[in-house]
């Protein structure tokens, strides 16, 4: 039986042989290589998904900067984005993200507004880095826009925190309303809608960072 939190790949030995010269030229270990090949292969999972559910969106947070390049963390980053749409008199905010490198797919995108505008709930859920890694926020969406380049606010730049300033640019962008604690969901039991696998598992072995998940079915 498999080691929880471990991956095995099985392989001739000619591949074997690749592996083993490219993990000494690149200098880590096997195990950083398989885990920076999973982060990968979830990536392009994510990014190739076009299934018209509606899963959960989820962001796990890392380290941001504002302006004056002070850091931020998860929970640090989510109160910006509270203290902003308690107060610029919108009652949203615009939520920024690079972590897929061409952004949404369009049908996805397309999908997620065309039920919003329907009244469907569409909800994204914040995971903070840390020792527990795990679900913390959730927030209901109001529109996303998505590009492969990096673009700034598609709209009010009120609605952009003053700490992330009206420049700050992404390749999604997701307008967000009712940003609250989350205290009925966690991780563990949601699993990556492209994949099925455990977003505990993977966001704790940082393979997963946005994306795509929903509770199974029993």
């Amino acid at each position: 039986m498999a080691r929880p939190g471990y991956m095995s790949i099985y392989a001739d030995e000619r591949t074997q042989g690749i592996f083993d010269k490219f993990c000494r030229i690149k200098g880590i270990t096997k195990s950083t290589a398989l885990t920076e090949i999973e982060s990968a292969r979830q990536m392009i999972a994510e990014a190739s998904d076009v299934r018209e559910v509606n899963d959960y969106v989820f962001m796990k947070l890392a380290t941001a900067y504002d302006t004056e390049g002070n850091t931020l963390d998860g929970k640090e980053t989510i109160g910006v984005y509270i203290k902003n749409c308690d107060n610029n008199g919108l009652g949203y905010t615009w939520f920024s993200t690079q972590s897929l490198h061409s952004g949404m797919q369009k049908k996805k995108v397309e999908f997620y507004n065309r039920i919003i505008k329907k009244g469907e709930i569409v909800k994204i859920l914040f995971a903070v880095s840390g020792d527990e890694n795990d679900i913390k926020y959730s927030a209901r969406i109001l529109e996303i826009v998505s590009s492969r380049d990096n673009i700034r606010c598609p709209g009010d730049k009120k609605a952009v925190p003053e700490e992330f300033g009206e420049n700050e640019t992404g390749k999604i962008w997701i307008k967000i309303t009712d940003i609250s604690e989350e205290t009925k969901l966690s991780a563990n039991m949601m699993v990556v809608g492209s994949t099925g696998s455990n977003l505990k598992q993977v966001i704790s072995n940082s393979q997963f960072h946005f994306g795509y998940v929903n509770i199974p079915e029993e």
